[in-house]
């Protein structure tokens, strides 16, 4: 039989993706929580590192409640009100997120397993009620994501101290050692949420299965958690120089308010490229968390029906045949 690859995995990914405009919609909600893969942890791996490897603290919030004076009873009242109001609409953010993705990976799982439309109702119907263990698994997937990050920061504070290349050097290894075990628990996650989806087994045997599910398929993991985050650099890019087209518009609304000095011109052009701008971010933005999300979910049906081989052992193997 011939082992689905990689570039398989993308096109189909995006064949779906493109054809069913629903899964949008799931991608922007999902994306609230967070996108499957790597490219989260990586993103706070670097912000860690610009800010001078400063592990996170709690004093932003201490002081925040320092600054009241809560020594008037209206004030605590208020303050109650408002924390009520915020609670509320976290877990309203969250809920919608989770069910989201749940919605994509029944829609996916629908897809490739039979080869049919999965309806939006009940793709969101079944993320809704796999909201619970599909929230445990995202919660303590990126909790320990965090911890991973807050050892970093306070291992690699140290090391940047020596200031010599021995630190240097062993400040990028532990940065791999940590994106090493961030793919771990990410991979992990991505198939136990599959098994949620598809078998409908309960938390702690959907975790076992994708445990061993990953076990078998490192290195297939690996290497689909690098393309994607290869993926999502160039999506980075791909938005950010998008600013450009978004601003075209308010170019040529500003270069006739400068022939005809018609000021309105100048503030109507910011306001259409900022919306503009706004838009094409979250249009892409749902667009390519759906990808990311079916492509692994792909790889996680081809991995539990077929197996798949590593391309990099399949290239190892390749060259010691020739050889």
């Amino acid at each position: 039989m011939h082992e689905p690859t990689f570039r398989q995995a993308l096109s189909s990914s995006w064949q779906l993706v493109a054809q069913k405009k629903s899964l949008w919609i799931f991608g922007l909600l999902s994306a609230l929580i967070g996108q499957m893969g790597l490219s989260d942890f990586v993103g706070m791996l670097y912000k860690t590192t610009n800010e001078g490897f400063r592990p996170y603290h709690f004093s932003l919030i201490l002081d925040f409640f320092k600054v009241w004076n809560w020594h008037q009873v209206s004030i605590i009242l208020l303050t109650l009100w408002l924390l009520g109001i915020i609670l509320l609409l976290v877990i309203m953010i969250i809920f919608i997120a989770v069910c989201a993705r749940g919605a994509i990976i029944a829609y996916a799982i629908h897809w490739y397993k039979k080869d049919s439309i999965l309806s939006l109702s009940d793709a969101w119907n079944k993320g809704v009620q796999r909201f619970l263990p599909m929230l445990v698994v995202s919660i303590v997937g990126r909790g320990l994501q965090i911890i991973i990050i807050w050892l970093f920061s306070i291992v690699a504070l140290k090391l940047v101290q020596n200031n010599n290349l021995s630190g240097s050097l062993l400040i990028i290894f532990f940065a791999s050692v940590g994106l090493f075990f961030a793919l771990v628990i990410e991979s992990i996650s991505i198939f136990s949420s599959g098994y949620l989806m598809f078998e409908n087994k309960n938390l702690i045997k959907a975790v076992k299965k994708g445990w061993y599910l990953f076990l078998d398929h490192l290195m297939v993991s690996l290497e689909l958690g690098i393309i994607l985050m290869l993926c999502s650099a160039i999506f980075l890019g791909i938005v950010i120089y998008g600013s450009f087209v978004a601003f075209l518009p308010s170019l040529l609304m500003w270069i006739v308010a400068g022939f005809t000095g018609v000021k309105f011109l100048i503030v109507l052009g910011i306001y259409s490229g900022v919306f503009l701008y706004a838009s094409l971010v979250l249009v892409a933005a749902g667009i390519f968390n759906a990808f990311v999300t079916c492509s692994w979910i792909y790889l996680f049906m081809k991995m539990h029906h077929e197996g798949v081989v590593s391309r990099v052992i399949h290239f190892f193997q390749y060259l010691f045949r020739k050889s």
